[in-house]
C-alpha cells in the first residue's frame, strides 16, 4: 500500500552542491534477485502462484550470473548513481527485502530504488518490507534526491493486486505531491528525472499489468514538466514519449533476463546529463552485458518550457 506522504514533499530532499560538471546515471530494473527459501506460511496468499511460476519457468531465465555481468559492466563506467526502478524481489518476503538491501549495499556506486509490483505483492508491515530499503529511497513517496543540479524523483506505483494481476497505481496523494515537486523543481531550474515502475503510457504492457491512473499521471507531467521519465516493469528496452509531450519515456529490459529477442535481453541505460545555456543536454547509451552499445539517443531539454503539448 502506498504510504502516507508528508505535507511538504520538499522537506524530504537530500541535496548536494550544484556545479557545472556532468552527472552520470545507470538505470536498471527488474533484477528479480534469486530468492531465499520461502516458508509455507508466507505463501498462503498470492505468493503461491508466483512461487509456482518461479519454480516452473522464471528461475531458468532470470539468472544471477546475468545480473552480475550487467552490474560488472556498470562498475567499469564509473557512474555517479545507479537507479533501480523496482522488482528487486520475486515474492516481496521480508527475507527477500533483506537480501536485496545487501545487494544494493554491494553495488559499485550509490543507489536509489523504488518498489515494483513484485515488491508490493501482498500487504505487510512496512518494517518487514519497504522500510528495509529506506537508506536507498525514503520512508514516504514521492522522494527527491538532488545531485549536481539533477533532481531524481522516486514514485511508488506498487500496490497489492488480485491473483494474475500486476497493475499499479500512483494514487491521488502521490500525484498531488508529485505535481507540486515538478513545479517547484522546475522553477529552481533543476533537471527533473522521474523514476516509476509501471510505465505511464498506454500500450507498453497489457491491461492487467498497466498503471491504472496513467492518464492522470501523464496529465500532471504535461502540466508540471519533466526532463525524462524512467520506468521498468515491461522487461522491454523501449524509448517513447509521455502522451501529448516531448518528454522522453525510457524503459529497460530486466537486469537478469535471458531472452533471444534483442529488446528483451538484459541491458542497462547509461545517462549523461550536462547543463547548457537555458537547459540540460541528456545523452543515452544503452549497454548490453558485454559493454557494447545497442542504442544511442540525445535530447536538449529546456526545463519548465518543455512541459507543453506537442505532436509526439
Amino acid at each position: 500500500m502506498t504510504p502516507d506522504l508528508p505535507a511538504d514533499p520538499l522537506a524530504s530532499r537530500h541535496t548536494s552542491p550544484v556545479t557545472t560538471s556532468h552527472v552520470t546515471l545507470a538505470h536498471i530494473s527488474d533484477p528479480h534477485l534469486p530468492p531465499p527459501p520461502v516458508h509455507w506460511r508466507a505463501a498462503l496468499n498470492k505468493r503461491a502462484l508466483s512461487l509456482l511460476s518461479w519454480k516452473k519457468h522464471r528461475q531458468y531465465v532470470h539468472l544471477a550470473q546475468t545480473c552480475a555481468a550487467l552490474v560488472k559492466d556498470i562498475g567499469r563506467t564509473g557512474v555517479d548513481t545507479i537507479l533501480v526502478s523496482g522488482d528487486l524481489t520475486n515474492f516481496g518476503t521480508p527475507d527477500e527485502f533483506a537480501e536485496a538491501a545487501r545487494w544494493l549495499e554491494a553495488l559499485p556506486a550509490p543507489a536509489l530504488v523504488i518498489p515494483g509490483n513484485h515488491d508490493c505483492m501482498v500487504r505487510q508491515p512496512a518494517s518487514a518490507g519497504l522500510n528495509q530499503w529506506e537508506r536507498w529511497s525514503a520512508r514516504q513517496y514521492p522522494y527527491v534526491r538532488l545531485q549536481n543540479g539533477v533532481a531524481i524523483i522516486g514514485v511508488n506505483s506498487g500496490i497489492p493486486t488480485a491473483p494474475f494481476m500486476a497493475y499499479g497505481r500512483v494514487g491521488r496523494r502521490q500525484r498531488e505531491r508529485l505535481e507540486a515537486l515538478l513545479e517547484q523543481l522546475g522553477k529552481e531550474g533543476l533537471c527533473r528525472v522521474v523514476m516509476i515502475h509501471h510505465p505511464p503510457k498506454r500500450g507498453l504492457v497489457p491491461w492487467r499489468k498497466s498503471l491504472l491512473d496513467h492518464l492522470e499521471v501523464a496529465a500532471l507531467l504535461r502540466r508540471g514538466g519533466a526532463e525524462i521519465v524512467l520506468h521498468g516493469h515491461s522487461h522491454d528496452a523501449t524509448l517513447t514519449h509521455i502522451a501529448g509531450t516531448d518528454i522522453p519515456l525510457l524503459g529497460v529490459a530486466s537486469a537478469s533476463l535471458t531472452d533471444d529477442r534483442p529488446h528483451r535481453q538484459a541491458c542497462w541505460n547509461h545517462l549523461t546529463i550536462r547543463p547548457y545555456e537555458g537547459g540540460w543536454h541528456i545523452d543515452l547509451a544503452r549497454h548490453r552485458l558485454d559493454g557494447s552499445v545497442s542504442e544511442r539517443a540525445s535530447w536538449k531539454r529546456s526545463g519548465r518550457k518543455q512541459a507543453g503539448r506537442t505532436d509526439a
